[in-house]
């Protein structure tokens, strides 16, 4: 099954620097949680960390500089197999 391009329909902090971010796969086509997600925070000194995959969603934690749990901007990048 092929990829393709993935929407993300909505994210929202779902408690103090857990962030969870919906996702929509072309024509709902692939329905496991096969794929990567890489994260990395906007400014030095904060971490990010990939906490959960599932079919539909991730959920990412990210931590201030001094180690808090905080609402901070990150980016992240989505890899799944294209075959």
């Amino acid at each position: 099954m092929a990829w393709g391009a993935v929407q993300i329909t909505a994210s929202q902090w779902i408690s103090t620097g857990v962030c969870r971010a919906d996702f929509q796969r072309p024509n709902g086509l692939v329905k496991s949680a096969d794929y990567e997600i890489f994260c990395q925070p906007l400014n030095s000194g904060q971490r990010c960390v990939v906490t959960g995959r599932y079919s539909t969603y991730f959920t990412v934690e990210v931590r201030n500089g001094s180690g808090a749990l905080a609402n901070l901007d990150f980016s992240f990048q989505m890899i799944g197999d294209n075959y």
